[in-house]
């Protein structure tokens, strides 16, 4: 009997559709059924196709958080609710935003994770053994399988190249550089956080050692700033297997 027709394979199918579906239960199953179809999987797909792509899905979108030791291997995305954040986790740092861009990033590092899944909260515990409760996962994505400490260099970057990559730079004294579609410059005061924002065209310098030089939109001149220290990536495209 082949694997197409024993009937012992139904609930294993089941179980793997449930658990891709998990990590984005926001969709309703019918949007998820749409998912697969982009993948090829409709009308006269084999189980094993479908199993393929299930494993596809939820290797990008786990419930669940993988962890070794309490700690991530890769890179993810993870959005929180109740109280909303996206908070970008490597092997060995946390990167939190709120929604406003208006606050700055907190950048830390952490000695562990507690178990995490798509609807339940997002616990990390920093180098002092301080938990930090980050809200309830909504979804989870992975950015990059094997990832880099840090960026070597982004000069030459153009804006209208960004896609959907989102980067946080470092600067001496304590600024950073939120680099979307926008710049946002951090400057933190003795009494308080300076923030402007920019519109720009391209990264004429960013690489670490050297001041952050960028070519401004609507015909601005050039924005210099500090000198880089460190590049972190944020966001990027979702990884495919």
């Amino acid at each position: 009997m082949s694997f197409e027709e024993d009937p012992t394979r139904i609930p294993a199918v089941l179980e793997a559709l449930g658990r891709a579906w998990e990590g984005q239960s926001d969709l309703s199953l019918a949007t998820f059924f749409g998912i697969l179809a982009n993948r090829g999987v409709g009308w006269g797909s084999t189980d094993r196709e479908l199993l393929s792509a299930l494993a596809m899905i939820e290797h990008t979108h786990p419930g669940v958080l993988p962890r070794i030791d309490g700690r991530v291997t890769s890179r993810f995305l993870v959005n929180t609710e109740n109280p909303a954040h996206r908070v970008t986790l490597d092997p060995s740092r946390v990167i939190v935003r709120r929604p406003s861009v208006t606050a700055q990033p907190g950048v830390w590092a952490y000695i562990g994770i507690r178990p995490a899944f798509v609807g339940g909260p997002l616990v990390v515990s920093d180098q002092e053994g301080i938990d930090h409760r980050l809200g309830v996962i909504s979804r989870i994505t992975l950015l990059d399988d094997a990832p880099l400490p840090s960026i070597s260099d982004l000069s030459g970057v153009q804006r209208r190249d960004l896609g959907d990559a989102v980067f946080l730079v470092a600067l001496a004294e304590g600024q950073t550089v939120l680099v979307d579609h926008g710049l946002h410059h951090f400057n933190p005061r003795r009494r308080q956080l300076e923030h402007h924002s920019h519109s720009w065209e391209s990264l004429q310098t960013c690489r670490p050692g050297e001041p952050l030089r960028a070519k401004l939109g609507a015909g601005a001149s050039e924005l210099e700033l500090g000198e880089v220290l460190e590049i972190l990536v944020l966001e990027d495209q979702p990884f495919e297997s």
